[in-house]
């Protein structure tokens, strides 16, 4: 079977949209921007990360930017028990699954199919589709990857001469400051899942 021609006969049709932008919860602000010539670039702000920690104007320096501007989404609301995921999973849940599961039920919403529609049938619901575009870095892979370097902060105490007996209790702590790996850490950052 010639995958192409099986593709031009099925019918395929966009009947609802979503999508979020910088400056732009909904697809409508999105547009309202641009109509308007809004600059959504902005400073950084506070709760994204800490200019102070991240910023020198320097460009060469390492370890950091030289820029603290940019596109930011806005806050969006989240509740997990509308998508029927339990609260405890949500800190090894990579941000972008959530505002993915945000996207898809907006998108069913703008085609008349929201919360309760008597329009999504069965049969329209195994018909259905959503295509999502997930890009950029994920949020969740670096505290979860820095949390197991302690070999290294283990070699870099030794190396600053920190006495071995208090070498254990430093690793902790640091450690404490990343969440931890559990049997959602996998699936909670895959942009696929």
């Amino acid at each position: 079977m010639n995958l192409n021609n099986s593709l031009r006969k099925t019918p395929v049709a966009v009947i609802g949209m979503s999508a979020l932008f910088a400056d732009a919860k909904n697809v409508e602000e999105f547009w309202n921007n641009i109509i308007q010539g809004k600059d959504s670039i902005t400073d950084v702000p506070s709760s994204r990360w800490s200019i102070d920690d991240y910023y020198d104007p320097d460009m060469r320096a390492p370890d950091k930017t030289y820029c603290k501007r940019g596109g930011f989404l806005p806050d969006i609301d989240f509740n997990p028990m509308e998508f029927g995921l339990p609260p405890n999973i949500l800190e090894v849940t990579d941000v972008s699954q959530l505002l993915s599961l945000v996207a898809a039920r907006d998108a069913f919403e703008d085609a008349g199919y929201g919360k309760g529609s008597a329009k999504f049938t069965k049969e329209l619901k195994e018909k259905t589709g959503v295509v999502l575009g997930v890009g950029g870095g994920q949020k969740l892979i670096t505290p979860l990857v820095s949390r197991l370097q302690y070999p290294i902060w283990k070699k870099a105490l030794r190396a600053s001469g920190i006495a071995e007996a208090d070498i254990p209790p430093i690793i902790e702590k640091m450690s404490k400051a990343y969440i931890g790996w559990n049997e959602n850490s996998f699936p909670g950052m895959l942009g696929n899942v």
